[in-house]
This record gives C-alpha cells, structure tokens and sequence, in this order.
C-alpha cells in the first residue's frame, strides 16, 4: 500500500498486487461489458484505490478495488458486487473519526462505478480485454457520493491498463482528477 497526498489536505491510498481488508459477499451483481482491444499482458492484476478529500464542512471518501483478469475476447467485462450498506466498520480508513466508514458498494454507488467505466473507455485509446471483479470497498455515511466511485472506477482501470512497470508516486498522483488534488 502507498499513501500519497494530493494537495489541500486530500489524501489517497493505492493497493498494486494486494487488496485492502475490504472484501465483501455480493447480495447481487451488475455485470457491463465494453469493447477492448486483445490484452497484451496475461497475469491477472490486484488493485485498490481510497481517497479522501476535505470540501470545507463536508468531504468526499471512497475505497474500491478489485481483480483484473485477461481475456482474448475483445471485451472488458466489469462485474461490480452490491451489498447491503450496513456492512462492517472498516477501522483501517483515511477519512478518519469524522465518518463511519463501512465496508461494502451499497446499490446507489454501483451505477456510478459502471459510469467510470465508460469515462476510461472515453479517455484511453484501448482498453486491455479481460474481467474485472469489483468486490473490495468501502463507503462513508457521510461522505460518500457517486462522483467519488465514478473517479475511482476510472483510475482503477487505468491502473489495470498501465504496463508491466510498478507506477511511481509521481504517475500515480496523476491519475487523480483535480476534484481530487
């Protein structure tokens, strides 16, 4: 796990090659598939994404993760879990005492991560073709919202497409958007 600071007290954690301690059962899943082009790496990746950002009297927290497996299909097919939102405490957040963070994609997040999807789709030129299992998460009752799980279903596909090389803090700063950092 890498802890970065984006800026303006906003701060992230990145998960390559392991998963936070938030897995969840799914109690249903949305399934969506894309086009991509063939995969040119062949090891199924891991990774995870939380982000914390102050707005003044409010902020904005999300965790999301997941496992990516190729394919030769032609396809990038996102299979995103749902739970109840009442899930466990998640005590290992970065959005700290002033949220109860649960582990769990409570329904209202899950569209919005299917919209990341189709935000990447837009940004890159390929998409690597395979499946992509979201079942790692982690939301605030508070500070929560479909906007953060939309960006972070865009940077973890991103990191999934990045080549073979371990990306540094640098790179990975810059797959934030500026809402942000």
């Amino acid at each position: 796990m890498r802890t970065l600071e984006l800026g303006k007290y906003r701060r992230a954690r990145v998960w390559i090659g392991e998963l936070p301690v938030a897995t969840y059962p799914s109690a249903k899943t949305l399934t969506h598939t894309v086009a991509a082009s063939d995969a040119s790496q062949s090891e199924p990746k891991l990774a995870a994404v939380e982000v914390f950002v102050p707005l003044g009297a409010r902020s904005m927290y999300g965790l999301l993760g997941g496992q990516w497996t190729p394919g030769a299909t032609g396809q990038l097919s996102v299979d995103v879990g749902i739970t109840d939102p009442n899930g466990p405490l998640f005590a290992d957040n970065i959005a700290g005492k002033g949220d109860e963070v649960r582990v769990g994609l409570p329904a209202e997040y899950a569209q919005a991560v299917l919209a990341g999807v189709n935000l990447v789709q837009g940004e890159l030129n390929t998409l690597s073709a395979g499946k992509l299992t979201i079942n790692f998460a982690a939301h605030g009752a508070i500070g929560s919202c479909e906007a953060v799980y939309k960006h972070l279903a865009a940077i973890l596909i991103k990191l999934f497409n990045a080549g073979g090389a371990e990306p540094s803090d640098e790179d990975l700063v810059k797959l934030f958007p500026s809402t942000f950092g």
